[in-house]
């Protein structure tokens, strides 16, 4: 293989088999080249000025790097392809969204373009070697098309991973907002909840029992709540706890917490917090969402004691 192969090569290969024209002729080949080999099988013309090396693995991945190298000047995957990218959802989306400055949003096939007069150039970086907004940008940008609750639980997601913190989202908001800019209604309050909490949860079903404890009026609990013993030993960390009303919420999961050290650990950790006087309520993920109004009543019912 020659060097201009090689270069070739290792392009592709960093790009899950795609490259463009400008890096073909870049690594010295002519253009009459691509013409030749596209017309024989070589190369998979993918779209205008970008191509496939023929039998290279068709991947969702491999879509993207397409679709994003076929749209010119600033361009990065965006909404809840990036947010699949960033690992803040584990759905793969079945369309795939790219951000650039100069189209309308239309559909060009396979995938969508949103233009964005906002999108600068230290808003895209590499994830995975593929363009992709930043990880504080595709949560705000995610407002603009996705379910409220994806944007919530991409929100958390990114907090819980060290994505992005609540401060540096509403930065964000503050430097992109502007009346007609879409997604920044929707992120804003959850942002401003998040700011007033002052702290994360540890999965998605503690954020959903936050949900339900905020939707029922009363004060907001203490996440994360170390508990001692008499003689200043540690016992464990609570999901939630009301300091003043001797409560703890447990919010119980069968993936993380019926294995047997879990469960052991568990009711440890109970019946020392009982033995020190404290109420130990366990909440599970059928019942926050099955019956959440049960929840409630308890969470009422700490307050009125």
């Amino acid at each position: 293989m020659n060097h201009k192969e090689s270069l070739l090569s290792a392009i592709a290969r960093d790009q899950f088999g795609v490259f463009t024209l400008p890096q073909f002729l870049a690594c010295g080949f002519a253009r009459s080249t691509i013409s030749r080999r596209a017309s024989s099988g070589v190369y998979d013309r993918l779209y205008p000025g970008v191509y496939g090396v023929a039998g290279s693995q068709d991947s969702w991945h491999r879509q993207v790097v397409a679709a994003v190298l076929s749209v010119r000047g600033i361009a990065a995957v965006s909404h809840q392809s990036a947010a699949y990218l960033w690992g803040m959802t584990s759905r793969c989306p079945s369309t795939i969204e790219v951000t650039s400055r100069r189209y309308r949003r239309v559909r060009r096939g396979a995938f969508t373009v949103h233009e964005s007069k906002d999108i600068v150039t230290s808003d895209v970086v590499q994830v995975d070697g593929i363009p992709v907004t930043s990880a504080v940008r595709t949560v705000v940008d995610l407002g603009a098309s996705a379910p409220l609750w994806m944007v919530e639980r991409c929100l958390d997601s990114g907090l819980r991973q060290d994505l992005f913190t609540a401060w540096q989202v509403r930065c964000f908001i503050a430097r992109v907002a502007k009346p007609g800019r879409n997604g920044v209604g929707t992120i804003r309050p959850l942002v401003e909840e998040r700011l007033e909490w002052a702290s994360i949860t540890d999965s998605d079903l503690e954020d959903l029992l936050r949900s339900v404890i905020k939707s029922t009026g009363c004060p907001m609990p203490e996440p994360q709540h170390k508990l001692f013993r008499a003689d200043g030993s540690f016992i464990g960390r609570y999901d939630f706890a009301y300091p003043q009303k001797m409560s703890i919420l447990e919010a119980d999961s069968l993936g993380w917490h019926m294995d047997p050290v879990s469960f052991e650990r568990d009711r440890q950790k109970q019946n020392e917090a009982h033995a020190l006087g404290w109420t130990v309520y366990r909440i599970t993920w059928r019942q926050l969402i099955n019956d959440p109004e049960s929840v409630r009543a308890i969470i009422r019912k700490i307050w009125e004691d």
